[in-house]
């Protein structure tokens, strides 16, 4: 049945249970004034929010009445997981005979019955869960439908202020990365020119051979111990979790620079090294459908997003043009023009065992999706 907002006080409860969130730039204190309008809205005994951290749990970060927080949710038949994984809320009307996770197995004793739980997604990414219980039973479905709508504009809200968490550390991250540039140009090339000429010392002295190769030696092999330190701090300036945030950033910030499109970066989950090849596609992928942004879209703004999880890495590239031409074709016939330079990315990415999806968004404009599986690195 589909169930949907009619009542002009719900409209306005809404409204009212939005209003300034969106000035909120900590996540903290975000969460924790989302849980207590959430729980104003629908009279709700208990509310929580937890996040997904991209490995397989989900953490409570956030509650207003009995649930707590800091509970760590692993991957099962919690009722916050089957509302992820069937991308719609879930309610139970007793909450002891459903499989307990960690948070409902702390509500039970409580007296709460009837829970309720609504994924928070963005951009097809999963955020995390929005929970609210009831002591007198089953969570209505006008509960539930204010509960999602609360959650759709919450969403948008919640993946700004994680990125203004972690705004700092990428600020740090990008700083190593010039840095270590500076000294690659620098010093790097100071002690190759030191090792050369050790090196024509060692060909060239007739005066006092042994005592000038002796001398070369030294250089060359002092030279060889300060290149290798160097190598060893760049290495250090450079984390492998944040080199590919990093760089993603970089080249969108050229690019927003270039062109005067607006563009945004967020990073959704918690960063990790996928490797050198899927992180070199995700590169790819990104000045792929940014170039195709400036020559094609006529867009006014940009969205990239880049989407941790146990499983795979996903980048998103939203624009807000005037979306796809009727000619694209990302599988042509021999001979024929695939259109948008996308063959092969698409290439690259089927070899790496990942999908690449092409369409039209809600705001009319183009959305290029790269998906790549992750796989153990030791």
């Amino acid at each position: 049945m589909c169930y949907t907002v009619k009542s002009i006080e719900d409209v306005r409860r809404l409204v009212v249970a939005t209003r300034g969130l969106s000035a909120l730039s900590d996540g903290t204190t975000l969460l924790a004034r989302a849980c207590r309008r959430m729980s104003e809205l629908v009279g709700a005994d208990t509310v929580a929010i937890a996040l997904y951290d991209g490995a397989d749990a989900l953490t409570v970060q956030a509650a207003e009445g009995a649930a707590p927080t800091g509970i760590r949710l692993p991957r099962n038949a919690g009722i916050g997981w089957r509302a992820l994984e069937r991308s719609m809320p879930v309610t139970t009307g007793d909450c002891s005979a459903d499989p307990l996770d960690g948070l409902t197995a702390s509500l039970v004793p409580d007296g709460v019955r009837g829970l309720a739980a609504v994924p928070l997604t963005f951009n097809e990414n999963w955020l995390g869960v929005l929970y609210a219980g009831m002591r007198d039973g089953r969570v209505a479905p006008r509960t539930t439908l204010l509960m999602t709508e609360f959650g759709a504009s919450l969403a948008p809200l919640l993946v700004t202020a994680l990125h203004a968490d972690r705004a700092g550390e990428i600020a740090v991250a990008q700083d190593r990365q010039r840095i270590a540039q500076q000294l690659h140009d620098t010093a790097g090339q100071l002690l190759f020119r030191i090792s050369l000429s050790a090196r024509e010392i060692q060909q060239c002295a007739a005066a006092d051979p042994d005592g000038a190769v002796a001398a070369a030696r030294s250089i060359e092999d002092a030279a060889a111990q300060a290149s290798g330190h160097l190598r060893e701090a760049m290495h250090s300036l450079l984390p492998a979790a944040d080199a590919l945030p990093v760089t993603l950033r970089r080249d969108a910030a050229g690019f927003a620079e270039r062109t005067g499109i607006v563009t945004e970066v967020v990073t959704l989950g918690t960063p990790a090294h996928a490797g050198a090849h899927v992180e070199g596609v995700v590169v790819s992928a990104l000045r792929e459908g940014l170039h195709n942004v400036e020559k094609h879209a006529g867009a006014g703004a940009v969205l990239v997003s880049l989407a941790y999880q146990s499983h795979q890495l996903t980048l998103a590239i939203e624009d807000d043009g005037k979306g796809l031409p009727d000619d694209v074709d990302l599988h042509p016939v021999p001979g024929r023009s695939a259109g948008l330079g996308l063959s092969g990315l698409l290439q690259r990415v089927a070899a790496g065992g990942g999908t690449l999806r092409l369409g039209r968004n809600d705001d009319g404009g183009t959305s290029l999706r790269v998906s790549l599986p992750l796989v153990e690195h030791t």
